[in-house]
């Protein structure tokens, strides 16, 4: 593309683009959205904020260029994604497929594909609402092939994608080669499937829906749908796909009901900086995070925390020094290599790779699913952290598993109940609330939906203890109520700085 084909946006001045894409810039609203994309050989294509973006604040929003169910999927409506019981169902009139009902049955989701099954007399078997059914494994890719097609102009019908998907990665090359077997099992599952049973072999050929495929697994996102009574949904969104991932992410994703995706901001981010999103939990150590992402999207993190060997002061990785009188923190020597040895930050004494790996394996096993009665649980675990405490730092992701599961046992189990803990198990509960909190705080930015969890039990305990103390004598009456006013305070603020990160239909400029 040339300078000639490019315009400069008339609202800010800052952005050139082709008319196609100024879609993707400015916001149902009127005003411009604060990013745009960079390209280079080693990052591909990235996001940077093209001005300074305040906490809170809606980087994009866009709806999807599809959305469908994951390749693996048991029955569940393919309008609204509701789980369908195997008792009494209603089922679609044309395929078969089980749906919600009449209305869903004609939804615009169902509809093109409910029409090709038509054509060639496909009727779906559903079974039990409890198995995985093969049947729902090509529906998303077919979904993408229509939408690929009005992209390609092979389609007289509109697109809203500004023509994104046919530049994304599907590292069909890898997956061919390191995922030999599911790339078998595809070949079953989607490739016949549309080629014979949707008799679809002259309008796709098999390279042309390996692609849709691997768009789909590379790019890909999990709708935010209800935790009970749906199945599980992907939606695909372009200028979403194009921010790179890093460990320690500046922004959080929402998508909405009507499954538009926002992204908004986490943290000030500064023109030029780049703009991060996150393809896994944080509380994983940078050992698995990085093998896990190489595995499923063929890359070698390089962010900030995958390159510091303290995790950037968290220690979710680190071991301690079994040499005498030591005890120091024991660190990757190369992060970035999976191979590399570690290394005492105190004594300088090294450990080989295997042996470290023995160490957490065997720390792993201890923490396994405990075989002691439900009264018994808190004791168990309170065991393992004092076995393990010689062999893991305090932060170790295995150690603030357990910390994690302690802080939530303690107080809201019967054999212990708030009112009926003794002090020092009070102050115990409390302490690992603030160890999670504080080990995850230097790996996630903002405030989190388990910082808020956290600090509510925090919250709740302090309430008991100030009136036990009042109630001792211990404090008066004035003390005591600045103390809940305090402690609620605390609370509020906290919910305050979430709810400015929270998904408003309003503030993102929607009707």
């Amino acid at each position: 593309m040339t300078s000639k084909d490019t315009e400069r946006c008339d609202k800010c001045e800052k952005i050139f683009s082709c008319k196609n894409h100024f879609k993707t810039h400015v916001r149902s609203i009127g005003s411009c959205y604060s990013y745009k994309v960079k390209y280079d050989l080693q990052k591909g294509r990235y996001l940077v904020a093209s001005r300074t973006i305040t906490p809170g604040e809606v980087i994009s929003r866009e709806s999807a260029t599809v959305v469908g169910p994951c390749t693996r999927s048991k029955p569940q409506c393919l309008q609204c994604f509701k789980h369908i019981s195997s008792g009494k169902r209603f089922e679609c009139l044309g395929c078969g497929f089980p749906m919600c009902d009449k209305e869903c049955m004609e939804g615009d989701l169902h509809r093109e594909e409910c029409l090709v099954f038509r054509k060639t007399g496909f009727q779906a078997e559903v079974g039990g609402s409890d198995v995985w059914d093969r049947q729902y494994s090509a529906i998303t890719v077919l979904r993408l092939l229509r939408c690929m097609n009005q992209e390609d102009g092979k389609s007289d019908e509109p697109t809203d994608s500004a023509g994104l998907t046919s530049s994304m990665e599907d590292h069909d090359e890898d997956r061919r080669v390191k995922e030999a077997e599911t790339w078998q099992f595809q070949k079953k599952l989607i490739v016949d499937f549309i080629q014979q049973e949707c008799a679809m072999g002259s309008c796709y050929s098999e390279d042309q829906i390996r692609r849709a495929t691997g768009v789909l697994m590379t790019n890909a996102t999990s709708l935010q749908l209800p935790a009970y009574g749906y199945g599980v949904g992907i939606g695909l969104y372009p200028v979403y796909a194009m921010g790179n991932h890093s460990c320690i992410s500046n922004t959080k994703t929402f998508i909405t009901p009507d499954h538009h995706l926002e992204m908004r901001a986490l943290t000030r981010i500064e023109a030029g900086q780049e703009i991060t999103n996150q393809y896994m939990a944080a509380d994983k150590p940078t050992f698995i995070r990085r093998a896990y992402l190489r595995e499923n999207w063929f890359f070698d993190c390089q962010c900030a925390r995958c390159s510091d060997p303290t995790e950037c002061g968290s220690h979710l990785s680190t071991i301690l020094c079994s040499g005498a009188k030591c005890g120091g923190a024991v660190v990757p020597a190369n992060p970035l290599d999976q191979q590399t040895s570690w290394i005492c930050m105190e004594c300088e004494t090294t450990l080989c790779r295997e042996r470290v790996e023995s160490i957490l394996e065997c720390a792993d096993e201890l923490l396994g699913i405990p075989k002691v009665e439900t009264h018994d649980v808190v004791e168990h675990f309170e065991k393992v952290i004092h076995q393990l405490s010689p062999l893991l730092h305090p932060n170790n992701h295995l150690m603030i598993n357990v910390k994690q599961k302690l802080a939530l046992l303690y107080g809201n189990i019967p054999q212990y109940t708030l009112a009926g803990m003794s002090r020092p198990a009070k102050q115990r509960k409390m302490q690992c609330c603030q160890d999670v909190m504080d080990c995850m705080s230097k790996v996630e930015l903002g405030v989190t939906t388990l910082q808020v969890k956290l600090m509510n039990e925090v919250v709740k305990t302090k309430d008991v203890i100030a009136k036990e103390d009042f109630q001792a004598g211990l404090i008066d009456k004035k003390c005591f109520q600045s103390v809940l006013l305090r402690n609620k305070l605390q609370l509020l603020q906290l919910a305050f700085q979430q709810s400015k990160l929270a998904y408003k239909s309003k503030s993102s400029g929607t009707s």
